[in-house]
């Protein structure tokens, strides 16, 4: 008898259909040969602390860190119990054992620890497929591996989950035994606060400035003003000034440029770049999306496993593309047909779409063979449709448009004007109007355009570039002024961040680490992984470190007293770069196992020691230095953090806070030492304009106790 074993119970049902187990038992199914049963996720896990160790109970000290388990041991979950004995006993009888989880890490450790704590010892073999449809269910049966060709990935995956709970439990009881309340730390969850943290310090401190800028207009085309240095006029009365002296003067065409732009279409689908996409397009949360996929794969059989990190497709599968095609639903079928055509046209996808050195354990996310039936729910045909237009787009012409840089010179002054119009929609004909996120613009070709794709009447193009086209400028032409007209702007924050745009941060979290040969490695694995990163946002949440509003996740004063209390290795994502670098490693059989546990091992003991001498905030031991009594609280005392100086009675909610390095300029200790007290700088020098210009000013604080300059 051949027990197979998979990760849910829907799953066990279509593989039992494909085996021909038919015949219901209490917790498997049977026949032909074949017994097959099913996990509950992790029905396996490691065991509390108080269970492995008594001394580890009760209520939480230092004197019990830090916890470091000399054997690792498990436990079924709660809810699990009857259903682990039936696995158990399964494969204790059995002839043969397949491994049928998820085909990934977190799939291997849900078997590995299942079959270790039944005490099995015989011999399995994998099935490792990327969609449940009938075809690829058999193939997989067809050409199973030998389990222990997924040794190391097994290995890589129980490291994770060790060094996770040493590090976490052990840094969530002594931050906790520390701030007399429970915080909660983890090796991801930590630095994904961080940049929410971080960013919202950025949003709270930003100060908002003007600038100008000036517009010539002649034949209802407006042209803007600039210099070497940009558009950018820092003061107004230097726009007026430079208005005035222009005022009358004709403008002479210098220059008219038209280039073509060809845009490619957009890659496929991974999860996070669906997820992103589902969140600007409908509001779904990170975990919505990610469940809706789950859905569609699982159940309704639609599309390619979701939980994936290549946006790319493997050469064998190439063959199958136009079946896939044919199996596009009514809506799309003239569509799809295009494509099948282009295909047997001999047009064929470059290394964008297909290339099997960028796939990871499963290729993007596609649509499968199988044909919709009927209608879905709306959340699940919204997220189906999106990968169906993306697969197909992949195989129409780029889209093309014609880009036009106009020149004109008013008394030896540069004007511009720069605007584009579609020649070749090519694929961007998939998306109707209002269905548009690939791209920065919607736009329609206005009525009388020369471009004589019928399609283009999808979009729309800026009325200055309809003026423009129907001005017919030529290069020397002399033409009247109509209108010059100064405009104050004004610069903005940056957006806290949303689902979709923290899902990206922490994808392309390598961008922030300064280590070149672990921001490389961090480039390919990212901040968590796309099976995690829902669950990371819904845990800080749950944790009421962050809060929803709207789309927006915005930290509680709880989730920012965290981020400025723990040290800097555990809110870095230079932690995550090392581990997945050195987990890497073990899955491809280059580090011992052992070698990475003994340094998170030694990696634990320093942390514990660290925050025992109080070395919470900065990451020094040592006592802190006070700069003076906090002016807007006068009671706590201002100190020194990373980037700024802050209200040692920050927990008790002053928010009193300077930053410290303002415009270019690093404040030396003297003179935040003179702004706490006087809440007045003296005259400091070397300040930089964002347009790169020197001043001097004095720095005071307002009626908010926040900066502003003083000239």
């Amino acid at each position: 008898m051949k027990v197979i074993l998979a990760e849910k119970p829907s799953v066990a049902r279509d593989i039992a259909r494909i085996v021909g187990a038919n015949q219901k038992k209490d917790g498997w199914l049977e026949g032909n040969g074949y017994q097959v049963t099913w996990a509950y996720g992790h029905l396996v896990m490691i065991v509390e602390p108080s269970v492995m160790c008594k001394q580890w109970g009760g209520k939480w000290n230092f004197s019990q860190l830090p916890m470091i388990p000399q054997e690792f041991q498990l436990t079924t979950s709660p809810s699990g119990n009857k259903q682990f004995n039936v696995i158990g006993k399964l494969f204790n009888e059995c002839d043969e054992i397949i491994n049928a989880t998820d085909a990934g890490r977190e799939g291997e450790l849900i078997f590995r620890w299942i079959y270790k704590h039944s005490k099995c010892q015989k011999q399995f073999k994998r099935l490792w497929i990327s969609d449940l449809t009938d075809a690829s269910i058999q193939s997989g049966l067809n050409t199973l591996h030998d389990g222990k060709d997924f040794d190391y990935l097994g290995q890589s995956a129980q490291c994770r989950a060790f060094a996770d709970w040493i590090v976490g439990l052990n840094a969530t009881r002594a931050y906790s035994i520390s701030n007399g309340q429970l915080y909660t730390v983890g090796r991801v969850q930590t630095p994904t606060l961080a940049l929410i943290v971080n960013r919202q310090h950025i949003i709270d401190g930003f100060e908002k400035c003007y600038y100008y800028e000036l517009y010539a207009k002649t034949k209802n085309v407006a042209f803007r003003w600039e210099d070497k240095d940009g558009y950018k006029i820092e003061k107004k009365d230097k726009a007026e000034d430079l208005k005035k002296r222009l005022e009358g003067k004709t403008g002479e065409i210098a220059n008219i440029k038209i280039t073509s732009k060809n845009t490619t279409p957009p890659p496929l689908f991974d999860l996070t770049l669906l997820q992103k996409e589902c969140n600007e397009k409908f509001g779904y949360t990170a975990k919505e999306t990610l469940e809706y996929a789950q859905d569609l794969y699982e159940k309704q059989k639609l599309i390619s496993y979701p939980r994936t990190e290549s946006r790319h497709l493997s050469e064998n599968l190439r063959p199958e593309l136009p079946a896939i095609l044919r199996s596009a639903p009514d809506n799309l079928k003239d569509l799809a047909k295009r494509s099948i055509e282009s295909i047997e046209s001999g047009n064929t996808l470059g290394k964008n779409y297909i290339n099997d050195k960028k796939l990871t354990d499963h290729h993007a996310i596609i649509p499968t063979k199988k044909k919709l039936q009927g209608r879905l729910p709306s959340h699940l045909e919204n997220v189906y449709m999106l990968v169906q237009k993306r697969f197909i787009s992949i195989f129409y012409p780029d889209f093309v448009e014609d880009v036009t840089e106009i020149i004109m010179h008013i008394d030896q002054e540069l004007f511009k004007f720069k605007g584009s119009r579609p020649t070749e929609i090519g694929w961007r004909v998939i998306y109707q109007k209002g269905d548009m996120n690939t791209s920065k613009s919607s736009e329609e070709t206005p009525e009388g355009s020369n471009v004589q794709n019928s399609d283009l009447a999808q979009f729309s193009i800026r009325q200055e570039v309809i003026d423009m086209m129907n001005a017919r400028f030529e290069k020397g032409q002399v033409l009247p002024v109509d209108s010059l007209e100064v405009q104050e702007k004004e610069t903005s924050a940056p957006k806290p961040f949303t689902d979709g745009t923290l899902l990206n941060a922490m994808r392309y979290i390598g961008r922030q680490v300064d280590d070149d040969t672990l921001a490389a490695h961090l480039k390919d694995q990212g901040l968590g992984t796309q099976a995690t990163r829902a669950t990371i946002i819904e845990r800080l949440i749950k944790s009421q470190y962050i809060i929803r509003k709207g789309k927006a996740l915005i930290p509680t004063k709880k989730g920012i007293q965290l981020i400025d209390t723990v040290m800097p290795d555990l809110k870095s994502p230079e932690l995550t770069a090392q581990w997945e670098q050195k987990l890497t490693e073990i899955n491809d059989g280059d580090l011992n196992d052992a070698e990475f546990m003994e340094e998170i091992k030694s990696f634990t003991e320093m942390v514990i020691t660290a925050i025992k001498n109080n070395n919470s905030l900065n990451g020094s031991i040592g006592n802190k230095t006070s700069f003076g009594t906090c002016p807007k609280c006068e009671k706590g005392q201002v100190y020194e953090g990373k980037n700024s100086y802050y209200c040692s009675r920050y927990r008790d909610g002053c928010q009193f806070n300077l930053w410290a390095t303002i415009a270019s300029k690093k404040l030396d200790h003297e003179q935040v030492k003179k702004i706490v007290k006087d809440r007045r700088s003296d005259l400091i020098k070397g300040f930089t304009s964002k347009k790169g210009q020197p001043f001097n000013a004095i720095v005071e604080l307002d009626e908010e106790f926040k900066t502003r300059f003083c000239f």
